[in-house]
């Protein structure tokens, strides 16, 4: 049972988005009695469930990079959507569009420096670049110290 997701295309924005309209259907159904919008409602829940176990990721990645740029054109909600998977993706963040990685990298690289900073934390003391947004780790107890940060090369004056 644990891997049984594995190799399954999984929810993204365009299931997320019909399984909203399958639920805002299925109350206006059930509030106004009205069977059919109820049936509808059950029909596009159904929908969103089966291309999230669908196996077939590419069609599915061309029907959601399609959803996105529908919403894109979108006013006001457009934003949240942005350009297709395919392109950069502006909920994976600019710098990880730039350098290539994708957003489980992006997890992954968070939680190796969330491990060594816990390690660390007694040791060191560690602050964010005001600049460029780089973690930087500084001795812990050395008083006031002026650190250059290595990506930027700001020169930032803190307490450590």
């Amino acid at each position: 049972m644990q891997n049984f997701m594995n190799g399954r295309h999984g929810v993204d924005d365009f299931s997320a988005a019909l399984g909203g309209l399958g639920v805002v259907l299925a109350l206006v159904g059930t509030i106004f009695r009205v069977t059919a919008v109820s049936y509808v409602a059950l029909a596009v829940l159904i929908l969103a469930l089966l291309r999230a176990f669908s196996k077939n990721s590419a069609a599915r990645n061309q029907e959601n990079d399609a959803f996105r740029r529908i919403m894109a054109r979108i006013p006001g909600i457009g934003k949240s959507f942005g350009a297709p998977s395919g392109a950069s993706s502006s909920r994976s963040g600019a710098s990880s569009a730039r350098s290539g990685r994708s957003s489980a990298d992006d997890l992954k690289r968070q939680a190796r420096t969330a491990k060594k900073m816990w390690k660390e934390r007694k040791e060191k003391a560690f602050l964010k670049c005001p600049y460029c947004g780089t973690m930087l780790a500084v001795p812990r107890g050395k008083g006031k110290i002026i650190v250059t940060c290595p990506r930027c090369h700001a020169r930032i004056e803190t307490k450590s």
